[in-house]
Order: structure tokens, then sequence, then C-alpha cells
């Protein structure tokens, strides 16, 4: 049996007019995840991260342009997005980030399903973009200064700018695997997260 979220997700008819402009907000940046990752539930309850916001609007407002802005405005390969953001889902455990991004890179092909199972079992992938955003999202989750010979590596490969986004995209995705543990949500169906 599993244990419900801590708070009840909120019915698409019963939000606040702050309250749906969030939702609205959250699903029109959404678009093409919501195509093949389910954001919202039977009743229009969003999933994921996104209910829990709806109870904070103007928090929930700036914490969706966080990420539509982590994955879509910086000068990031999408495979180190997302690599990115696997590894930092594996490290947390964080279901619903593993079950939303897996399907992301597997829809449009940012990776191979052999580089998806090696992030999947904590291994260095090995696709030139992803093996660098893992090895430097690995050396993020460790909390301490990334030694010199990484920063290195990133910066020739993507600049100061790009050092500054990957550590953003692995701390808000800390972040999001820190709210659904606080809160217990889950994926609505098994992710593969561990095989």
């Amino acid at each position: 049996m599993t244990t419900p979220p801590v708070l009840t997700p909120i019915p698409e008819a019963d939000l606040t007019d702050e309250q749906r402009a969030l939702y609205d907000a959250i699903l029109d940046g959404r678009k093409p995840i919501s195509k093949n990752t389910s954001l919202t539930a039977d009743k229009g309850e969003l999933r994921g991260p996104f209910d829990p916001l709806l109870r904070a609007p103007k928090v929930g407002h700036a914490v969706q342009q966080l990420g539509l802005a982590l994955r879509h405005q910086t000068d990031l390969p999408p495979a180190a997005t997302e690599t990115a953001i696997l590894t930092a889902a594996i490290h947390h455990e964080a279901e619903f980030e593993w079950y939303a991004h897996a399907n992301i890179v597997r829809t449009r092909k940012l990776i191979t399903e052999e580089d998806i199972d090696r992030i999947r079992k904590n291994t260095q992938p090995e696709e030139a973009d992803a093996a660098l955003a893992w090895k430097a999202a690995t050396a993020l989750l460790k909390m301490k200064p990334l030694d010199a010979q990484l920063v290195s590596e990133v910066t020739d490969r993507w600049g100061e700018q790009g050092l500054v986004e990957l550590t953003c995209m692995v701390g808000h995705y800390t972040h999001l695997a820190l709210l659904m543990h606080a809160l217990n949500i889950t994926p609505p169906v098994p992710s593969d997260m561990r095989g």
C-alpha cells in the first residue's frame, strides 16, 4: 500500500484566481512535456512538484519560471541539461523527476538508452556532452567546491555561463527533489528509476 501525499491535490475546479493563473502558466510552459508525460490527474490536479506550488502562487510562479529558464533559455545542449537533471534525480531518488525527464530524453532521443541506463546505475554516460554534464553534476551533488580540472573542462566546453547554468540546474532539481520527498509525491506510474 502506498502512502498518500501529505497535501491533497487541488482539483482544477477548486482553484482560486491566483492559483488558476499559476496552473495555466505551468501547463502552457510545458506543452511539449505533457504530450508524453501526464502532468494532470483525473480532475485536472497537477502532478509532481506543481500541485504544492499552488499553495504559494507567488513563489510557485518564480519556481516554475526558473525551471523553464533552466531547461529552455540556457546555452547548454539539451543532452547536457537532461543528463544533469537525471543525475540529480538518481542522486536524490526523485522518482517523479526521473519519470518525467527520462520520458523527455527518450521522446527527443537526446541520449541513447544505454546512456540512460548508465545514468540510472550512477555510471558516466559515453556521449560527450552527457558525459561531461554527468561528471559535473555528480561532483556538484557532493556539495564541495569543484576541482580546477573539472572547472576547466566545463568552461572549455560551455564557458563560465555554462558552468553557472549547470550548477543552477542541479540546485533547482535538488530543490524539487526535497519538495517531493517532504510531501511524498510520487509518479503516476512506477518509474524505471532502479531498472
